[in-house]
């Protein structure tokens, strides 16, 4: 009986981080699988044994067919940012030992890489130097888990995250494409601080509540916590997911720490069915925040003190073979205020086709090759897509190739 709880919880906390599960994505979720290699087994040491391993490497070339100056970087985009350039994305690796009811867990990972890199001078740039500490440029994800014997298990989490929030995460192999989405780039953090509750009611239902430092920040910038939530239906073929975050936020160097921020709230629903070989999704994302402070870089472009952000992305993925799955995803982002891409562009299409393709004698030894072809249009001209000149225009297409060994 003991496993068994154990067992559900765990299946719902994979659940829970990130609804790339049901798309069949190479590694899923941002809590390690049940299938997932067990270190004591690894190894043969039995103090070892219950911690959970795995880990990949990741690198690229990117080439933008609009020819930018040299130095110049693909605009629009989270990560793979580089143009005619191998980049060394990302190396991870992830311990976690997976708690049964009365006891107690961990999880941290361990990442390089030049999205690390970014992620922690964006946000040290954006929010100030201390908003982090030197640790966040090494650890991804770190957290202390204990599992209440109440019910089904009712859990706690207490660390640092990456954000329940959207359909993709920060790692390139849990989600289907390997570039990221408008809304993830722009739209939501890329990590939480603080703690989540966890509660699976049963099989096909769960429930969590996070307070959190705020968006991004490790250490909190204002006064005030924000809350989040998150809610997961699943029937049959048929999956739901429904996520929200609200707090408090300033988001400027020229705010001083402490001083008046305003509400923002950002809701997040995704639908997936997913039936033998064919996997589809629909995400939805809408976010909003009234009364902006006066600081300079919190002004939207239109002046406005009231903005809003929203999007639609869909997803379609195909197991042609055991080796190849082809996924497309389509996006259409809307930022009228031009508050989150700092750009005059009311819209965003991109269409984005992703060549998934196992390379290699059998599992455990595979390396996932990406090709990638996407096409990215605003609206009007925005600073953000660089003709050959180093000006403005409104369309970017690029293609490059993904290289991922995973264990």
């Amino acid at each position: 009986m003991k496993k068994a709880i154990t067992a559900a919880v765990t299946a719902v906390i994979l659940l829970a981080g990130g609804w790339d599960l049901g798309l069949a994505a190479e590694v899923n979720g941002i809590y390690t699988e049940p299938t997932t290699k067990d270190m004591g087994t690894l190894t043969g040491i039995k103090a070892l044994e219950g911690i959970k391993t795995r880990g990949w490497i990741s690198t690229y070339y990117n080439y933008n067919f609009n020819t930018p100056p040299v130095g110049t970087s693909i605009g629009g985009r989270t990560f793979d940012i580089r143009d005619n350039s191998f980049t060394l994305e990302l190396a991870e690796i992830e311990f976690e030992k997976v708690p049964n009811p009365g006891e107690v867990g961990f999880k941290f990972d361990l990442a390089t890489g030049d999205t690390q890199d970014q992620i922690f001078n964006g946000i040290k740039a954006f929010y100030g130097a201390g908003s982090l500490t030197e640790t966040d440029k090494i650890f991804q994800h770190a957290s202390l888990s204990y599992v209440a014997p109440i019910g089904k298990g009712l859990r706690f989490d207490v660390g640092k995250f990456v954000t329940h929030i959207g359909g993709e995460t920060i790692a390139g192999i849990k989600n289907n494409n390997f570039s990221h989405t408008y809304f993830y780039s722009f739209g939501i953090p890329f990590q939480d601080t603080g703690l989540r509750v966890n509660y699976p009611w049963n099989d096909n239902f769960y429930t969590e509540l996070y307070v959190l430092n705020g968006w991004n920040t490790t250490i909190d910038n204002d006064k005030q916590k924000s809350i989040g939530a998150s809610f997961g239906w699943t029937i049959g073929p048929v999956a739901w997911y429904l996520n929200y975050l609200g707090g408090n936020e300033s988001d400027t160097l020229t705010t001083p720490i402490g001083s008046r921020s305003t509400m923002r709230n950002l809701i997040d629903s995704q639908l997936l069915y997913s039936a033998g070989a064919l996997n589809l999704a629909v995400n939805f994302d809408w976010g909003n925040q009234k009364d902006i402070p006066g600081a300079l870089l919190a002004q939207p472009v239109t002046g406005k003190k009231d903005v809003s952000w929203s999007g639609y992305t869909f997803w379609a993925r195909y197991k042609v073979t055991d080796r190849f799955e082809p996924s497309l995803r389509y996006e259409i982002y809307n930022d009228p205020d031009g508050f989150t891409v700092g750009t005059a562009a009311d819209t965003f299409n991109s269409a984005t086709l992703t060549l998934n393709y196992k390379l290699g004698s059998g599992p455990g030894s595979y390396i996932l090759v990406r090709p990638e072809f996407r096409w990215d249009k605003a609206d009007k001209n925005v600073s953000i897509f660089k003709d050959d000149k180093g000006k403005a225009t409104d369309t970017q297409s690029t293609a490059g190739i993904n290289f991922v060994y995973y264990f």
